[in-house]
């Protein structure tokens, strides 16, 4: 399977690829607005919030592999404090701290750099035996647009335990880091339930 890296994509896209022996990432693909290229969904009092990277938008080459992130708008930061003060109390928080806190620390100029590194910290936590490789390949763009489009129909999995259940309900398919900070080791039995 031929796909690219998103920012702590949902767990329909960890659905996908459960399964493989060796997934591609394709470096030939072009940045488009409103993907999880570039965003996230998770849980909050408040209900669902989208964690949004900022992107320099003036540039001519929309290369993905060449899209630059937007550092001056303090995103990581403002990131890490969402994603502490909506999981904090779940609980695998601690467990998994160390294991994503650094990525918001380190400044990244480009969005695909970013991704595939989070991206491969996300299958050690999950432990998924993917091996990973960058390919020139070019993507199916139907199928990829079925995975990374924010606004396609959420898909409605079996519930399990989350912070905000009680005030929200149970919200499916969130960003993986939901599944993780909630079901911790059990996170990869839960996918291949599912």
């Amino acid at each position: 399977m031929v796909i690219v890296p998103a920012y702590l994509p949902p767990v329909s896209f960890f659905k996908k690829i459960i399964n493989l022996k060796t997934l591609h990432l394709s470096r030939s693909t072009n940045y488009q607005k409103q993907t999880y290229r570039n965003r996230c969904i998770i849980s909050t009092p408040n209900g669902m919030h989208n964690l949004i990277i900022p992107i320099k938008h003036n540039q001519n080459n929309k290369s993905y592999t060449k899209t630059e992130i937007y550092n001056q708008l303090n995103w990581q930061k403002n990131h890490w404090k969402a994603i502490k003060s909506a999981y904090n109390s779940s609980p695998f928080f601690e467990y998994y701290l160390d294991d994503f806190y650094h990525f918001y620390k380190k400044e990244y100029k480009l969005l695909y750099n970013f991704n595939y590194d989070i991206f491969l910290q996300i299958l050690k936590c999950v432990e998924l035996n993917i091996s990973v490789r960058e390919t020139n390949k070019i993507v199916d763009y139907k199928e990829l647009k079925k995975i990374l489009d924010p606004k396609k129909e959420r898909e409605n999995y079996k519930n399990y335990s989350q912070v905000f259940i009680k005030k929200n309900g149970f919200q499916s398919d969130l960003s993986i880091i939901d599944l993780i900070f909630n079901l911790g080791p059990r996170t990869n039995e839960y996918l291949n339930s599912i």
